[in-house]
């Protein structure tokens, strides 16, 4: 027998083997995930009840369980004799280690004595090993009383393993990746205050003290603004004793208002496309050169080519004698007040003021630096700026009227995001310009290929230029992908691919989901669902297949549209390229794409919907045949037939091939297969 291996670190799912197991619907899911987490001893039939339905379990519950069970028992297959009935309950038999839940305490628990014998660097790799099985919340998509109590468990278990390896990594001296893994630990978790205190250890001992104190000051606003209290003891002192004794500045290079240092751009010959934008830009950058102001601002989606644009505008700016401050904001910095203007002026340390205070510090800069000449200020990703910068950039666009200064920003559309929103508006009011970087043509994509191989693109490379999407981050990820898969030859002088074009190599399918993070979690989920109907869909198929209501979906999808990734297709949305569908569909399990798919046709003929769209669905369903099924066909078999004959021969074959089926039915569907293959 297969070893049977559960997860709930993260969505809860089983494998028999390497196979994925569909364990159904969410309260049997639910069930299931209790009886693992109690793996090898007896559950009751209550503590079941209690677990799923909490005290509004309806009378039948206990017959409901019988029916999870006998469900679980089928979905494991050559599994199921590990799941046992007894007289009080159910058993489900787990051997060491196949639950990763156990795994990750077990390794928590193994780090403890390296710890206390002074091998911290062997702790710390049993700690990187526990806390590398979580894939997302503990119980992703179970709900129940036993689910949120042993969630918050999980969490809590998760949060002490993070800090307890920080602190390790600290003692040791710390590594180039510590700051930055606290910095995400803080965003995760702002109220959890040892994070902070251990964040601002680590800034100090790097050099960084005036960031270490902002995060101080971080900290206070969030513990106030939450819970309505001060920092504890712990921080309290750390910000006394750096104040009192500050680590050495970490090398800083001196600025003059005469100068703006910045880091080297790489050259024009790195961007493909973008000739229009680029001339506009070129305009721009002579204008000022005379003296005379503007703002732009530049959008698009993720990998489009925002940063590649700024850097090549910057590069001419350079070229022309311009003076050029170049930031870019970081989504692991956005609460350090001030750090992507910082960044952008090579501005000196300074007190820890509030926003509009430290705003102040950066216009009174600028005056001083445009008061010498022109100055060319960019910040790239806007998007993750902080407060205290995004104030500051907007009092500079309000400034530009008055000042020799280009300001330039990029960014990602944000829905939702009201600061940002507002930001943009203050461009079109103030006659700046809005780039938005549209995908690019399929010549330039093939130019991008053949960039990334290394010599031009043959006609099998170049045909699939589409899957590309018009993205140059999508392009060079496909042909990387394709290139470490081998599948990528030199023929003639030429790079060719094998004839698999409906094959995308993983590392792009993970770019393309990566580029949906901005969404909210409600939203990349509806996509997912509706990624698995197809490249368009009606809003009521999403909802049979979440089991949310139209109303609720409608602020979900309507982001989803403000973000490019969905079109309005009349009475349906539609994903903008179908890249984003297969990538999105492409992340749900295995296992549980033929439900769905068969909860979609139910809905579609639910909603009168058309038969090809509901045989779609159904081919792509389970393969049992049930009384649904049969009823269907009879009823719209001859209209399926006429409309696409091949998936009515194949329901029909299927439904033919069961048994039990009444004899007048099987009648009819034998006279509508019979004519479709005379």
């Amino acid at each position: 027998m297969r070893r049977l291996r559960v997860t709930v670190l993260g969505p809860v799912r089983a494998w028999n083997g390497e196979v994925e197991i569909d364990l159904g619907p969410a309260r049997r899911r639910a069930l299931f995930a209790m009886l693992a987490a109690n793996a090898n001893r007896p559950v009751t039939r209550g503590e079941l009840i209690r677990a799923l339905w909490g005290e509004s379990a309806p009378s039948a519950a206990a017959g409901n369980i019988y029916t999870y069970v006998s469900g679980l028992r089928r979905s494991l297959g050559p599994a199921g004799g590990l799941l046992r009935s007894g007289r009080t309950g159910y058993t489900l038999r787990l051997e060491p280690g196949a639950l990763d839940a156990d795994r990750f305490e077990a390794l928590c628990e193994a780090a403890v004595a390296p710890a206390a014998a002074g091998r911290p660097g062997q702790a710390v790799a049993l700690l990187d090993e526990a806390l590398a099985l979580w894939q997302g919340e503990a119980y992703a998509n179970v709900t129940g009383l036993f689910a949120d109590l042993d969630r918050h468990r999980l969490t809590e278990l998760r949060i002490a393993a993070a800090e307890r390896r920080a602190r390790l990594v600290l003692s040791g001296g710390g590594d180039d990746a510590l700051i930055a893994d606290l910095t995400a630990l803080v965003r995760d978790h702002p109220l959890h205050e040892p994070f902070h205190e251990l964040l601002m250890r680590a800034l100090h001992r790097a050099g960084r003290g005036t960031e270490a104190l902002d995060v101080f000051h971080a900290a206070r606003r969030v513990l106030v603004g939450e819970l309505g209290v001060e920092p504890g003891p712990a921080l309290r002192e750390l910000q006394s004793r750096i104040l009192a004794e500050p680590a050495p500045p970490a090398p800083a290079v001196p600025v003059t208002p005469a100068a703006v240092a910045a880091p080297a751009v790489p050259r024009r010959g790195r961007l493909v496309g973008r000739d229009r934008e680029l001339s506009l830009l070129r305009g721009l950058l002579g204008a000022v050169g005379e003296g005379r102001s503007a703002i732009v601002w530049i959008e698009g989606e993720p990998g489009i080519g925002k940063s590649a644009l700024l850097d090549a505008a910057l590069h001419e700016a350079r070229a022309l004698g311009h003076r050029v401050a170049r930031g870019s904001a970081e989504e692991l910095s956005s609460r350090i007040p001030l750090h992507a203007m910082r960044r952008a002026l090579r501005l000196e340390d300074g007190p820890h003021d509030d926003p509009a205070t430290a705003a102040d510090r950066v216009l009174d800069h600028v005056r001083r630096l445009t008061a010498e000449g022109p100055l060319v200020l960019a910040v790239d990703h806007l998007q993750w700026a902080d407060e205290a910068s995004l104030l500051a950039w907007e009092r500079l666009a309000a400034l530009t009227r008055w000042l020799p200064l280009l300001l330039v920003a990029t960014a990602r559309p944000e829905p939702g995001r009201r600061d940002l929103a507002r930001l943009r508006r203050g461009v079109s009011t103030r006659d700046g310009h809005l780039i938005r970087l549209t995908p690019l043509p399929p010549s330039d994509i093939e130019q991008i290929f053949g960039r990334t191989v290394g010599v031009p693109p043959g006609a099998t490379l170049r045909s699939l230029a589409p899957l590309a999407a018009g993205n140059p981050l999508y392009a060079r990820e496909l042909v990387t992908g394709l290139v470490a898969e081998d599948g990528v030859r030199v023929v003639d002088g030429l790079a060719e691919v094998d004839a698999r074009a409906d094959e995308m190599p993983r590392s792009l399918l993970d770019t393309v989901r990566a580029s949906l993070d901005h969404l909210s979690p409600g939203a990349r989920e509806a996509l997912r669902y509706a990624a698995l109907l197809g490249d368009a869909f009606a809003v009521a198929e999403v909802a049979a297949v979440t089991g949310r209501t139209p109303f609720d979906l409608m602020a979900d999808l309507e982001e989803a549209v403000t973000a490019d990734v969905l079109v309005d297709a009349g009475s349906e949305l539609a994903f903008r390229q179908p890249v984003l569908r297969r990538a999105l569909a492409g992340s749900i399990p295995a296992a549980l794409r033929p439900t769905l798919h068969r909860h979609a046709a139910q809905a579609l003929a639910d909603n009168r919907g058309p038969v090809t769209r509901i045989a779609d669905h159904l081919l792509a369903g389970p393969p049992e045949v049930d009384e649904w099924l049969v009823d269907w066909l009879v009823t719209h078999g001859a209209e399926l037939s006429r409309q696409a004959p091949q998936p009515a021969r194949e329901l029909l074959r299927r439904a033919l091939a069961g048994h039990r089926l009444p004899q007048a039915r099987r009648a009819t569907l034998t006279a509508l297969l019979d004519s479709l293959d005379r």
